[in-house]
């Protein structure tokens, strides 16, 4: 006898568990208790051996207490291998006739796709998606701008008490590590090229090479990743909360426009603050590059200031500071577009700003060799 019995262990409080046993030997066996999908199991592996012998086979079902579908199956696909079952009731028949005349087809491999293939479609697929993100990033940046001129055209549409607050988180709150990442920049660009240069007995030009790069692209760039991934995730965060909590609902239906509310003032604080940034950087750079000409060039802060003129003008700090309420209208808008996009859980608001600073950085960057270029043309 073979018997599978519920957990012994079990507390009393528990319903049993279901029990299943085989009885019998040779070509009788008989099945007693519950044959479920619990015992289904079990139940196989004890009739695996009987199963692959003779012919004449019979299975006693008259005792069992319990028959789901899983079992009835079980039993139907035992008929089919040329077992009897004997001591079948009628309502056991009646599950048994049903289950049997279903027309019970296995299911259909799924097909593989060949390597070569999934990635034809990946790059589809990608193209595809690239095509369509780009199409929305130009749609919210047209309705951005226009939302944006229509409130400096209408002063009475701006809001002063939102403006002044994402100044204030913005920009002030970013001086100290704005003002540190740019003093490491100057001194790690400093120190490299003074590397490279005293070889060939020119690493006085380590000046010029500090200055130039900090005022032209350093200082603007580092500025617009640093407000990318503080201020722009902050922008997502904050309106894809909002979207979680239905603010933003609620704020279409008292008629009032999300654009207008969420978006318009922190695009004027952003692009009134990365330029205020940039020229803290570009100060706080040169301060940077005073420290480690002093260090390893004996240059004074006096003579470093003398020649400072000599090698940087008007059009280098010109170049920076363009480039930066560009970057911050980029930023504020990507941030905003996909705070926006938020579709109500926890985890969709991390997605969404996840892509918003990798998306503001990549477009910074752009942007940036972009405009390289046509300062190389123009002769800036």
């Amino acid at each position: 006898m073979i018997r599978v019995p519920a957990n012994a262990q079990q507390a009393s409080a528990n319903p049993p568990q279901p029990t299943l046993v085989v009885s019998g030997d040779g070509d009788r066996l008989a099945l007693a208790g519950v044959l479920e999908i619990s015992t289904l199991v079990e139940a196989g592996k004890s009739l695996a051996r009987w199963s692959k012998q003779g012919a004449s086979r019979h299975l006693d079902v008259a005792m069992l207490d319990s028959l789901d579908t899983p079992g009835a199956l079980f039993l139907c696909g035992l008929r089919d291998k040329g077992v009897e079952l004997t001591g079948v009731r009628a309502e056991q028949r009646a599950l048994l006739d049903l289950i049997y005349g279903l027309d019970l087809k296995p299911i259909p491999k799924v097909k593989t796709v060949s390597r070569w293939r999934q990635l034809i479609i990946q790059l589809g697929k990608g193209a595809h998606d690239a095509r369509h993100e780009a199409l929305d990033l130009i749609t919210f940046v047209g309705r951005a701008a226009s939302w944006t001129a229509n409130a400096l055209l209408h002063p009475h549409c701006l809001r002063p008490a939102s403006i002044s607050r994402h100044i204030t988180e913005t920009g002030i709150q970013a001086l100290p590590i704005i003002g540190l990442m740019a003093i490491m920049i100057a001194i790690v660009i400093g120190y490299q090229g003074v590397a490279q240069l005293r070889p060939f007995g020119g690493e006085d030009y380590t000046i010029n090479l500090v200055a130039v790069s900090v005022l032209r692209e350093m200082a603007v760039l580092i500025t617009a990743i640093m407000v990318a991934g503080r201020s722009g995730s902050a922008f997502t965060a904050e309106i894809g909360v909002m979207e979680t909590r239905e603010e933003v609902d609620a704020l279409k239906v008292m008629g009032i426009k999300p654009m207008q509310v969420l978006v318009v003032p922190r695009v004027i604080a952003l692009v009134i603050t990365l330029p205020l940034l940039t020229f803290f950087a570009d100060i706080m750079g040169l301060i940077g590059g005073a420290a480690i000409a002093q260090f390893l060039l004996d240059v004074s802060p006096t003579q470093y200031l003398t020649r400072l003129p000599q090698v940087v003008d008007g059009h280098d700090l010109f170049v920076g500071l363009f480039k930066a309420p560009v970057f911050a209208f980029f930023i504020a808008v990507i941030g905003c577009m996909h705070g926006l996009r938020v579709t109500g859980s926890a985890a969709s608001v991390g997605r969404e700003t996840t892509r918003a600073v990798v998306k503001s950085i990549f477009l910074v960057i752009v942007l940036d060799a972009f405009f390289s270029i046509l300062f190389e043309r123009l002769g800036l």
